[in-house]
């Protein structure tokens, strides 16, 4: 289970030579699929050095004999070519969204829409149809008359359903359910 990802590490190490954690060099240690994984990554830099001067020779007529390492590009760690200043596409895509946002008078932060004030005759529409739609209907009382009644018939079977079972339960066990009498102090 964890071998893929413990194979992905040693392949990690290999390429960016970032270290691989110690649980990982354990597991490898004693798994011995990623023992030859390991040792088959370790081999490669080796193995490629060798072969690409004569697979350049036969596709291209280079002549790789005289320097066959130049041919090589080494193996450098990415971070340390790594720039601390942002980079262009996404600083103009940040400014783009920006100028939009501005521009069309939304901001990303508040959600507050700033323009022009609207007339006089389109807020009065809509407010009209804003009441319009949240006006209770005429029906409104024949509707919750008629859930009412649902609701009632549900009571009813419910409390039909739960006497059933006191009487069931009463002729199977022999027993009386009722209040418990206290004396009055």
């Amino acid at each position: 289970m964890l071998c893929p990802l413990i194979r992905w590490l040693i392949s990690r190490e290999a390429d960016t030579g970032k270290k691989t954690p110690g649980w990982a060099v354990r597991h490898a240690g004693r798994c011995e699929s990623c023992r030859a994984f390991a040792a088959f990554a370790e081999s490669l830099p080796a193995r490629l050095s060798e072969e690409v001067p004569a697979h350049l020779a036969a596709a291209s007529g280079v002549n790789a004999r005289r320097n066959p390492s130049a041919l090589i590009a080494p193996v450098t760690d990415r971070r340390a070519g790594h720039r601390f200043f942002l980079r262009p596409v996404p600083v103009a895509g940040l400014v783009l969204v920006l100028a939009l946002a501005l521009g069309t008078g939304i901001f990303l932060v508040v959600g507050i829409r700033r323009g022009p004030a609207y007339k006089a005759e389109e807020a009065r529409a809509a407010f009209a149809e804003l009441k319009r739609m949240t006006a209770v209907t005429e029906e409104w009382p024949r509707i919750v008359a008629a859930a009412e009644t649902s609701l009632d018939k549900e009571r009813l079977i419910l409390e039909k359903a739960a006497r059933s079972a006191y009487s069931r339960l009463q002729d199977r066990l022999n027993i009386t359910i009722g209040r418990k009498e206290t004396k009055a102090s």
